[in-house]
C-alpha cells in the first residue's frame, strides 16, 4: 500500500505528515537536529510489508513542516504529535520514538492508551527543560549536571503497563547509559521490557551493521503483532 500524504493545521503551521494504512496505527516520531520523518523511511516500509499501519510527521522547524526550531518546546512537540494521533490514529498506539522524541513518547502515555513503547536512543528530560524554549535558556538547562534524573518520565514509566522495548548504542555519547539503565528500571509495571544494546553503534549511527537493523526490526515488529502474548519477558543482555 503507497503512503498518504496530510497535512493538519497547527498554530500558524500546516504540520506534514504521511500514513500507511488505517487501523491501530504506529507512530514514528523522529528526532532534533536536521532529522525528519524521511530518516525512518525504510523502517516503515518494512512494516507495511508486515501488514502494520503507520503514522509519521514532520515537527515544526523539520522537514517538509518547516518553520523555525527556535522558539518550539518540548511541551510544543507533546501538543503537535498529540495533535495528529486526534486527527490520524486509532488507539491503544504503538510508539516508536528516537532521541529527543523519546521523552515526548513517555509524555505520551499519559495521554493516549498505549500498548507498546519502542524508545530508539531516548533522552529524558526535566519538568524545567519542558517548558522552555528552544535556545540558549533550554541548552544551558538540559547541560546542567544530572539535570536529567529531575524528569518526570521515570514516574510516568513506573505507570505504563504494556510492553517496553528500548534500543541503546554501546557507545553513545549523548545519551549517558545511566539514563538508559533508569528508562528500563523504571517501568516496573510493564507487561514486558526489553533492553538492547547494539554492540559497535554510536547516537548517530545506531544500526552499523545491517544485521543490527534487521535484528532490530524483528523485535519491534514483535512488540507490534503483539506476538510475546501473554509471556513476561524481561531482558537486559540481548548484545549483537
Amino acid at each position: 500500500m503507497n503512503l498518504k500524504t496530510f497535512k493538519i493545521p497547527y498554530g500558524k503551521h500546516m504540520l506534514c505528515g504521511d500514513l500507511y494504512r488505517t487501523g491501530k496505527q504506529t507512530v514514528v516520531l523522529h528526532g532534533a537536529g536536521n532529522s525528519s520523518r524521511l530518516v525512518y523511511s525504510r523502517l516503515r516500509h518494512i512494516l507495511n510489508t508486515r501488514s502494520i499501519p503507520s503514522v509519521s510527521f514532520d515537527f515544526i522547524g523539520h522537514g517538509e513542516t518547516g518553520g523555525e526550531i527556535l522558539g518550539s518546546s518540548l511541551r510544543e512537540r507533546t501538543k503537535q504529535a498529540t495533535a495528529v494521533i486526534k486527527h490520524k490514529c486509532i488507539e491503544p498506539l504503538t510508539l516508536i520514538a528516537a532521541s529527543m522524541s523519546g521523552y515526548t513518547a513517555i509524555k505520551l502515555t499519559d495521554i493516549f492508551s498505549v500498548s507498546n513503547l519502542i524508545l530508539l536512543v531516548p533522552a529524558v528530560y526535566s519538568p524545567q527543560a519542558y517548558n522552555l524554549p528552544f535556545g540558549h535558556e533550554f541548552s544551558a538547562a538540559i547541560r546542567a549536571p544530572k539535570s536529567w534524573k529531575e524528569s518526570d518520565a521515570f514516574e510516568i514509566l513506573s505507570r505504563f503497563k504494556g510492553n517496553l522495548v528500548v534500543i541503546a548504542a554501546e557507545f553513545d555519547d549523548v545519551i549517558p547509559r545511566e539514563i538508559i539503565v533508569q528508562i528500563h528500571s523504571a517501568a516496573k509495571n510493564a507487561a514486558n521490557r526489553i533492553l538492547h544494546i547494539i554492540s559497535g553503534s554510536t547516537h548517530t549511527s545506531l544500526f552499523p551493521r545491517e544485521q543490527d537493523f534487521l535484528f532490530a526490526m524483528e523485535i519491534m515488529i514483535g512488540a507490534c503483532l503483539n506476538e510475546w502474548g501473554t509471556k513476561r519477558l524481561e531482558s537486559t543482555t540481548l548484545l549483537c
